[in-house]
């Protein structure tokens, strides 16, 4: 698969909040960056366990891109996410940059809006 189709597909299944197909689009390795370069996690176990603990904490979690920039194997979408449960709701907005290898995201990076 390209970068584009697995950060579509990656989208997809974070949408309908499935660990397996979310993670499945990641590398082994894969890591997660912030803004600055500075590693923040590290493979799938790490990875996973993150996503999984959102994912079960959650009743809702969603994300829509308005705008996607490709440039194999990267991609850069402009992405709004929110997450609901009762009493609380959590939104944003959020630069994601993926970089993808054999066929799999290896490298993510989030740009988050200044506070």
């Amino acid at each position: 698969m390209t970068c584009a189709e697995l950060a579509a597909a990656q989208l997809a299944a974070y949408n309908r909040k499935d660990v397996d197909a979310f993670c499945a689009c990641y590398s082994a390795d894969v890591r997660v960056l912030d803004a600055e370069g500075h590693e923040t996690l590290r493979g799938q176990a790490a990875f996973r366990a993150r996503y999984a603990e959102m994912f079960d904490g959650w009743a809702e979690v969603g994300a829509a891109v308005d705008q996607r920039l490709v440039l194999e194997p990267h991609v850069v979408d402009d992405e709004r996410w929110w997450r609901n449960r009762p009493g609380e709701h959590a939104h944003g907005r959020v630069l994601v940059r993926y970089t993808a290898q054999a066929g799999r995201i290896e490298t993510v990076q989030f740009f988050r809006e200044a506070t």
